[in-house]
């Protein structure tokens, strides 16, 4: 096969690691909507014009046009409300078909490649009565409740800062806020973490339930959002959006967005939020991250 689609950061020819997708069904608006960061490869001896789009009972999905790949190429897309279907009224686990097919010219009529790749999407509900809430950090008290944040890259001295905010919430009155400040004059990459350690508890299926949403002043004038990326410890979990240098968002801003990802039980561990933007002048710009409503869930 010329062409390959993945959900993950590993490279062919190694095999694709099985991927699942979680959400928890409190509080989801309906319809639900499906996201998507996806990794093309064109192993072709031509540049091939690739679209992604996907099926499955249930769901309606977009199709993507792509553009242009060329030949020995590989990139990162991300595809926002990529699907949905209906909100189910209880947790259920089935599958989607994402579909990549590789055209040879501009309007996506000579078709030459199709690749599928089949992932789980597994949606729980966390006040079904089944499931013990061993964490919540609202921020209601007015306190970051244990979370801190520190520079990874290009941030001014004593940034990026951390502290409860009223500007978007969840729960009333108070958000998380992690702010990012660049500290050269651009254009440049800018980083930041917000971590924070625990011990999960000693059951056999436990998750963290993350809701963030980022943003920042010059929002699309000086700053582009790039990537949210999720870690236990050093391993990656979650990867939303993608990297590249340029004056253009690569995953959506200005938005609440939920990531759900297991845990391993009874393990100390530390999860790690990278924010990730591109800057092109420093003019009084920031690079925010709130959270709220953040919970460790488990049950056996």
């Amino acid at each position: 096969m010329s062409v390959d689609l993945r959900f993950s950061n590993v490279d062919p020819p190694a095999p694709e690691p099985k991927r699942s997708i979680y959400t928890d069904l409190v509080n989801l608006p309906n319809p639900v909507y499906l996201g998507l960061t996806v990794r093309i490869f064109n192993y072709d001896d031509v540049g091939l014009y690739m679209r992604v789009d996907g099926y499955g009972t249930g769901w309606t999905f977009a199709t993507n046009n792509l553009g242009l790949l060329a030949s020995g190429a590989n990139q990162y897309y991300n595809l926002d409300n990529f699907g949905s279907r209906a909100k189910p009224a209880s947790a259920v686990s089935e599958t989607v078909t994402v579909r990549l097919r590789a055209y040879t010219d501009a309007g996506y009529t000579t078709l030459k490649w199709t690749f599928e790749r089949v992932i789980d999407v597994v949606f729980i509900k966390s006040d079904d009565g089944s499931w013990t809430q061993d964490v919540l950090n609202n921020f209601d008290d007015g306190t970051v409740q244990g979370w801190a944040a520190s520079n990874i890259l290009n941030n001014y001295a004593g940034y990026p800062t951390l502290a409860v905010q009223t500007d978007y919430v969840l729960s009333t009155p108070y958000s998380l806020r992690m702010d990012g400040r660049p500290a050269i004059g651009g254009p440049a990459k800018l980083e930041s973490r917000l971590y924070k350690s625990f011990t999960t508890a000693n059951r056999n299926i436990v998750y963290a339930v993350f809701d963030v949403r980022v943003g920042g002043t010059y929002y699309g004038t000086y700053q582009w959002m790039k990537q949210v990326v999720i870690y236990k410890d050093t391993d990656i979990l979650v990867r939303i959006g993608v990297y590249i240098a340029s004056n253009a968002h690569h995953m959506p801003g200005n938005k609440w967005m939920r990531y759900v990802v297991p845990l391993p039980k009874n393990t100390t561990l530390e999860l790690r939020i990278h924010h990730v933007t591109y800057f092109s002048a420093d003019s009084g710009t920031r690079a925010y991250l709130w959270m709220d409503d953040f919970k460790i869930i488990s049950k056996d």
